[in-house]
C-alpha cells in the first residue's frame, strides 16, 4: 500500500522528529539548541525532507531558517504520528498516561490542583504535567497541539480550538485588618482608594479596569506595589501591609492575619469567564481516552464556581 512512498531514500523518524523540534523551537539554531553540528545535520534533513516531499519546507529570513506553511503543516502531520505511537506504546505497557495542562499559576494553584487531586482512581491511571504559563503562550501551544488542555479567559479562545466555560473568576478587595480605620467601618470605595494596593505587572486589563472603577467613585487608583503575579499579591496581602484586589477563589482566610473581604456589585466588572480549551484535533487522536479526561476535568473544574 506504501510501497511507492517508502522506495525513495529521504524519509526517516530522525527527520520527521527534527521537522517537528524546527516548528516547536520556531528556528533552525533553537532547535539544534546552538549546537553546529546538529544544525548542519537538521539542515540537511530539511533539504532531504524537501526533496522527498518534492515542496521547500524551509525558508531563511535574514539569519534564521524558518518552516514554510508547507514545512508547518507536514509538522503538525508527523506531531500527530508521534503523538499516536507514543499513546500506543503507553497502553500496550501499561503506563499512565500523560495530560498535559498550561494555565497561568495562579490557575493552576486555586483550580487545577486542589481538583486533580480528588479524580484519581486505582483503576483510571493517570499522570498530569501541569505547566505555568503565559496566557497567550497557553493558547499558542493549544493551537500547535503542544497541550492537551489549557485553562484561559473565555474570551481570547480562538475560532480553531474547542472551549467550555468551567468557571468565572469574582474578585473582592481584600485589606489587613491593620490597614482598616480605627472605627472598623470599611466601603468598597475606602478600601480601593484609601489603602496602599499591590497589582500584577502585567495584567493591563485589570488594571484599566480598576481605574476605570475607581473613576466612577471620584478618585484615582494609584497602586504601591508592582508584583509579577497574582501570588505575589497574595502575599502582599498577608504581610499585612498592602490591600489587593483578588479574585476569590485565590484567598483563604488566614486567622494569623486577620483581613477583610470587601465585596460589591461594582465589582463584577472585573469578573473574568474561564475556559477549558482543547484543540479538536488532539481529541480525536488521543480517542476515548483523552474525550473522558476532558469530561471529568470538565465536571471537576465547574465545581470550583461555587464559593464556600
Amino acid at each position: 500500500m506504501f510501497e511507492k512512498l517508502l522506495s525513495e531514500q529521504g524519509l526517516s523518524i530522525e527527520r520527521l522528529h527534527a521537522l517537528v523540534q524546527l516548528n516547536e523551537c520556531g528556528s533552525l539554531i533553537k532547535a539544534a539548541g546552538n549546537d553546529k553540528g546538529k544544525q548542519s545535520r537538521y539542515s540537511h534533513y530539511m533539504r532531504e525532507l524537501s526533496v522527498f516531499f518534492g515542496v521547500e519546507l524551509t525558508t531563511r529570513v535574514g539569519k534564521i531558517v524558518q518552516l514554510t506553511p508547507a514545512g508547518k503543516g507536514l509538522a503538525q502531520i508527523a506531531q500527530e504520528h508521534f503523538q499516536s505511537l507514543q499513546q500506543f506504546r503507553q497502553n500496550v505497557r501499561s503506563q499512565p498516561r500523560d495530560f498535559r495542562i498550561g494555565a497561568e499559576d495562579g490557575l493552576l494553584q486555586w483550580l487545577v490542583i486542589p481538583t486533580v487531586g480528588k479524580l484519581r482512581r486505582a483503576d483510571h491511571p493517570f499522570r498530569l504535567v501541569l505547566q505555568s504559563l503565559e496566557e497567550t503562550v497557553t493558547v499558542d501551544m493549544l493551537v500547535a497541539q503542544r497541550l492537551d488542555f489549557g485553562l484561559v479567559r473565555a474570551n481570547v479562545v480562538p475560532a480553531v480550538l474547542k472551549r467550555v466555560q468551567v468557571c468565572t473568576l469574582r474578585h473582592a478587595v481584600v485589606v489587613p485588618e491593620r490597614l482598616v480605620p480605627q472605627r472598623g467601618l470599611l466601603t468598597l470605595k475606602g478600601a480601593l482608594l484609601d489603602c496602599p494596593h499591590a497589582v500584577v505587572r502585567t495584567d493591563d486589563q485589570m488594571t484599566q479596569r480598576i481605574n476605570e472603577l475607581a473613576q466612577s467613585m471620584d478618585g484615582q487608583f494609584q497602586p504601591a506595589l508592582i508584583c509579577d503575579s497574582v501570588s505575589h499579591r497574595v502575599t502582599a496581602v498577608r504581610s499585612g501591609y498592602y490591600a489587593a484586589v483578588l479574585p476569590l477563589q485565590s484567598w483563604k482566610t488566614d486567622s494569623h492575619m486577620p483581613c477583610h473581604v470587601v465585596e460589591g456589585p461594582s465589582l463584577g466588572s472585573l469578573d473574568k469567564a474561564v475556559a477549558l480549551a482543547w484543540h479538536p484535533r488532539l481529541m480525536e487522536v488521543g480517542g476515548r481516552v483523552t474525550s473522558r479526561m476532558r469530561e471529568i476535568l470538565v465536571a471537576a473544574l465547574k465545581q470550583t464556581d461555587s464559593i464556600e
